[in-house]
């Protein structure tokens, strides 16, 4: 029998190859190759998907194996299937090729994420025909869309078919990434990840000719001093306990250590990990984990060079770390805003709030047996994603969700982020041969008896 790691490479490199490009507009994606790509996978093993098309070309496919217990508690394994453009010339290897080079698979979303949905099908596969009576529900989703906010996936499940792939539990994307230096134990769970607040301010100023600027209350100028107080007035650090337990899993120095858990201290010790010969990279991340971040993202002001612009605007990607409401938002510009009068108005309302799943269940649980199993020390490392991920809409419904995997030890936090979107997006055999089979242990002790 092949072997789980070289069953999942191959599908890997078909996924890959089915070049499932999300540009952002609704009839790109092209979802239906890599579904074409799994239905051809699970052809003659008795395994029936669910085929979901809301939107042309942009097909899911969902599995579900029943439990024997109605009363036990479900699972399911989320992965999505579209991948973010790349630029081919960039490529050292073709980004659709799959290639295995040196024991590395090239391709775009190799890591993201298409490794796990493939991981996620070699093992429903195994267990559906292996005779494996799962206690619970076991599901199987390779999804549509989730690089575009899930609108023709999870999402679209979420306002209009949620029992296709309901489930109690969720295990997905965002896990597995050393934390810290090569060889680190600390290992990364995704736990949650933080909301979202887009907002735009509008500045007002006087139009007139730029040869006689004096007296003149300039959009332009007033930008810069609003950005300078965004940058000096940024909001204040929380110390959570995840947070905690992440300091708790990473071998630093006491003193560091220290610091980075108070909140007087953790932005001064940020910069004193930044120069960190090893674990530099990780301060931008540290101060995402613990911070609400405001940055700013586009400017805009002025049409011509002889005159000075009576308005400008900036826009804002405004993140939020669990707990942070609408109102500590709006409160926060409110008060920037008032030591302009007159000349500054924030606008926008949209608001999606960060999420957290307890690292208290039995989910969790299996998780930490299963580090333990295939890493020798191994201390899981709860993780708020900064960015977003399908397992929101999970929890917005009540499951756990958590993102998880096992990446060899080179394969450090940053080095994985730095291949996400890149033009060296590969994953090596030992991660996939890690992954799969951790996987493999976690799905069949949470589902059985």
């Amino acid at each position: 029998m092949t072997s789980l790691r070289d069953e999942t490479v191959t599908l890997l490199q078909q996924l890959i190859r089915a070049e499932t490009v999300n540009d952002g507009a609704l009839d790109s994606g092209n979802e239906w190759r890599a579904a074409a790509v799994i239905e051809e996978f699970f052809a003659g093993s008795g395994v029936e998907l669910a085929r979901v098309e809301p939107f042309p070309g942009r097909v899911s496919v969902v599995a579900r194996l029943a439990g024997s217990d109605p009363a036990a508690e479900s699972l399911a394994l989320v992965g999505h299937t579209d991948v973010v453009p790349a630029k081919a010339s960039d490529w050292v290897h073709p980004p659709h090729s799959g290639e295995l080079v040196d024991g590395e698979v090239w391709g775009r979303g190799a890591v993201d994420m298409l490794f796990l949905t493939a991981s996620y099908a070699v093992i429903f596969k195994r267990l559906a025909t292996s005779g494996f009576a799962p206690t619970g529900d076991l599901v199987f989703a390779a999804v549509a869309d989730e690089e575009q906010g899930s609108r023709a996936g999870v999402g679209w499940f979420s306002e209009h078919d949620w029992a296709t792939i309901a489930a109690d539990n969720v295990l997905t994307e965002w896990g597995g990434a050393r934390l810290g230096g090569i060889g680190s134990t600390a290992i990364t769970v995704g736990v949650g990840e933080k909301g979202a607040a887009p907002r735009r301010i509008v500045v007002r100023g006087d139009a007139a000719h730029a040869s006689a600027p004096w007296g003149r209350s300039n959009a332009a100028v007033t930008l810069a001093k609003v950005i300078d107080r965004l940058q000096a007035g940024a909001p204040k650090p929380r110390i959570s306990e995840q947070w905690l337990d992440t300091l708790a899993a990473l071998d630093l120095p006491a003193e560091l250590s220290t610091r980075l858990a108070h909140p007087d201290t953790i932005d001064e010790a940020i910069d004193e990990l930044s120069a960190h010969p090893e674990l530099g990279e990780l301060a931008p991340f540290v101060h995402a984990w613990t911070h609400t971040t405001v940055a700013v993202t586009v400017v805009d002001a002025g049409s011509k060079v002889n005159v000075i612009p009576d308005s400008g605007s900036i826009s804002l990607d405004i993140r939020v770390l669990p707990g942070v409401t609408e109102d500590d938002v709006e409160a926060h510009l409110a008060a920037v805003a008032a030591e302009f009068p007159g000349l500054v108005n924030v606008e926008g309302e949209w608001f999606s709030a960060a999420n957290e799943s307890p690292t208290t269940t039995r989910l969790y649980g299996q998780i930490e047996e299963a580090l333990a199993e295939f890493v020798p020390g191994a201390k899981p490392a709860p993780i708020v994603g900064v960015g977003g991920s399908d397992a929101r809409f999970y929890r917005l419904h009540g499951a756990n969700a958590f993102g998880f995997g096992i990446l060899s030890s080179e394969l450090t936090f940053s080095v994985a982020r730095n291949r996400f979107h890149s033009a060296n997006e590969r994953l090596d055999l030992e991660s996939i041969d890690l992954t799969v089979r951790a996987l493999d242990h976690v799905v069949r002790g949470f589902l059985s008896a």
